[in-house]
């Protein structure tokens, strides 16, 4: 089957599990950039999916979504919904950074029919303005005047309401949905605190951090792979079941 967006199952070797781990890269990313960890959860057994989001906006091309909903958070939920609804059986989500806010409203207009889990890898923020600001400081490192002006119009374009449009998904969530967070406590765009403050709220979640005191934003898996690995590899054996 051919799936729009780039849509692309990346099959294990060894098949282990019924899940397949459907991803949802991070902005401004690429199937290719998480290359490593579909590499990593097909090695463990299970299949992959992958696609491109459409994470780029112009003057030409604003992001409104078929609702008529406006932000980049929104179109990229659009994306993720309808890819989930055309692939059979069981899904894990994993998504990272900014974009794991779209993969959760996206799980949480399908009621989550059929995810067992989500991974959220460095990301979503609950200080969202700040998160956008450390990002035009530390990642693009624009100068102060240049980030005062992109700050308020990237906010605005990618979710105008995104904490208010969390806490709303995420309680519509079932009953000890499980989630784990990963964070670095280095990580300058996303600190371990703005996350907490997405799922703290939450108690009806069954949601776990894997902290990796060196990490910065996004690193965790290249820079640490064992203590990466053996955080995701214990919370995929309990959720996940043999196939």
């Amino acid at each position: 089957m051919k799936f729009p967006d780039k849509g692309e199952i990346f099959p294990a070797k060894n098949k282990k599990y019924r899940e397949l781990i459907f991803f949802v890269h991070f902005f401004e990313g690429s199937k290719k950039k998480i290359h490593p960890h579909i590499a990593l959860v097909n090695e463990l057994g299970f299949d992959a999916f992958a696609f491109q989001a459409h994470d780029h906006f112009s003057i030409f091309d604003l992001p409104i979504t078929t609702e008529l909903s406006f932000g980049l958070q929104h179109r990229i939920a659009d994306q993720i919904e309808n890819l989930l609804n055309l692939l059979d059986g069981d899904k894990i989500v994993f998504a990272f950074s900014g974009p794991s806010s779209a993969a959760i409203e996206a799980i949480a207009r399908r009621g989550a029919s059929d995810i067992r889990a989500l991974v959220c890898d460095s990301g979503p923020s609950g200080e969202f303005l700040k998160s956008i600001y450390n990002l035009l400081e530390h990642e693009r490192r624009l100068p102060l005047w240049q980030r005062l002006i992109q700050w308020p119009v990237f906010s605005v374009i990618w979710n105008p309401s995104l904490q208010n449009t969390l806490s709303e998904d995420l309680r519509k969530f079932p009953q000890d949905f499980k989630i784990l967070s990963i964070r670095g406590w280095k990580d300058k765009l996303m600190p371990p605190g703005h996350i907490d403050a997405v799922f703290e709220p939450h108690s009806h979640l069954d949601w776990r951090k894997l902290s990796l005191p060196r990490a910065e934003h996004l690193r965790g898996l290249k820079e640490y792979p064992e203590d990466y690995s053996t955080g995701l590899i214990k919370f995929l054996n309990e959720v996940a079941r043999p196939s």
